[in-house]
């Protein structure tokens, strides 16, 4: 059963042309240079037709002499655990204002309401489910108003006097505008993260320790929350960072995600982006005027996509 929804994911994710024509990267089994989905789209169309063996050819991943799910599996593992030198942190400056996204190795993790979040576990973050996301990459701080102004030209946020503070009274509507803009002055396909993403992110992803917060066990060490913010947003990154090196997804403002707000189900789920429609999105963190048991890594809301609110920013996420 597995092996079918591995299959049955992939072909109906993905439909691109196939080309065969191999490179010299392991997993590069259409030849495009690089080890991406469309190598997956490649072999599952071997899986498709009459081939019964396949020494000979590069969709054989896994070097069995036949072309198998195996050979998807291996795939997605060099997806989800690559090697290549552009798995590392990646920069831009636009305007003079610089950008930092953080590569993020895939992995699979279990999301809600697991036993380091008790106990102030709300019933909407469960029941805990097993993820798998694929590799991605996500800013490095919260989206700054230097940054926003930088490419928008404007500052919609209600604190201002210093431009390292994270923008706010910003709505989800506006965060897409944003992302599309970004997108075409660096040439990079950026957008906000899955709700999914932004968890396993502020769970420290594949270097997790399994802290309540993002990066410890102490809430002041990573949040600017109601018991010491003063009743204002800060600067980003004036708090540890968590495991990846990633500041603030615990307080500060909380975080716009592109998942339209559903409850949890049972099972195991591949890069789940939440239902087709809805009323309210998703967005998670704590914020300046939370307390502390709303900072936690599995802490959950919504709000309509319209809304604008003091305590409520981004941060942007970026295809692998």
């Amino acid at each position: 059963m597995k092996n079918l929804f591995l299959i049955a994911f992939c072909a109906m994710m993905l439909s691109w042309p196939l080309d065969t024509s191999a490179s010299n990267i392991a997993g590069d089994v259409d030849g495009d240079g690089k080890v991406g989905i469309s190598d997956i789209t490649t072999i599952i169309d071997c899986l498709l037709s009459s081939y019964e063996t396949a020494a000979d050819m590069v969709c054989d991943v896994d070097g069995d002499g036949f072309v198998t799910i195996s050979d998807v599996t291996a795939l997605i593992d060099l997806l989800m655990m690559p090697s290549t030198p552009q798995d590392q942190d990646v920069a831009f400056t636009i305007n003079g204002v610089d950008i930092k996204m953080v590569f993020v190795k895939g992995g699979t993790f279990k999301m809600g309401c697991t036993p380091d979040q008790w106990p102030d576990v709300f019933r909407n973050e469960g029941p805990v489910h097993e993820v798998t996301v694929w590799s991605y990459y996500i800013c490095e701080t919260e989206v700054t108003q230097e940054l926003w102004q930088a490419v928008m030209g404007t500052n919609p946020s209600k604190f201002t006097g210093d431009p390292k503070r994270p923008v706010e009274m910003v709505s989800m509507f506006d965060c897409a505008r944003f992302v599309d803009k970004l997108s075409e002055i660096t040439g990079k396909s950026f957008r906000l993260p899955t709700e999914a993403e932004w968890e396993f992110a502020a769970r420290g992803g594949t270097k997790s320790r399994a802290y309540k917060y993002s990066g410890s066990n102490i809430v002041d060490d990573v949040a600017w929350y109601i018991d010491n913010s003063g009743e204002t947003t800060h600067a980003v990154a004036s708090k540890m960072p968590n495991e990846l090196g990633i500041y603030d997804m615990s307080g500060n403002v909380c975080e716009w995600c592109q998942d339209w707000y559903s409850g949890y189900l049972e099972g195991a789920f591949i890069n789940p982006v939440g239902p087709e429609s809805g009323y309210d999105n998703v967005y998670r963190s704590g914020a300046w005027s939370f307390y502390a048991s709303q900072c936690r890594n599995a802490f959950r809301l919504m709000a309509d996509p319209l809304a604008k609110e003091d305590y409520l920013g981004f941060r942007v996420a970026m295809n692998y």
